[in-house]
């Protein structure tokens, strides 16, 4: 099952080439290395252990989808982060810190 590499969504119909995006919307974004990973890092700087999805967005001065979207890419693709739930990622979901 493939992912967008920007938002972290399944991936039903990629819009490039080079990448897997899902949407003309990531495929803008995804360009922006700095404001990537500028983002992640305030997003680890928030999580605790059994943080709300929406508690992390409500403390971060950043745009909810990529916040969210940032929250994915931790999760699924560089796996410092994790869920307890098999679903998809929503507002409501626990996120917990990966122990070493």
């Amino acid at each position: 099952m493939q992912r967008c590499d920007y938002c972290g969504r399944i991936l039903y119909k990629n819009v490039s080439e080079k990448y897997f995006l899902c949407s003309s919307k990531c495929r803008t974004k995804y360009k922006n290395t700095k404001y990537l990973s500028k983002l992640e890092q305030s997003v680890t700087s928030v999580v605790k252990n059994g943080i709300l999805v929406k508690d992390i967005v409500n403390k971060l001065d950043y745009d909810k989808f990529d916040t969210v979207s940032a929250i994915r890419r931790l999760i699924y693709q560089k796996g410092s982060l994790y869920i307890k739930a098999n679903s998809e990622i929503n507002l409501n979901v626990q996120v917990f810190i990966v122990r070493k």
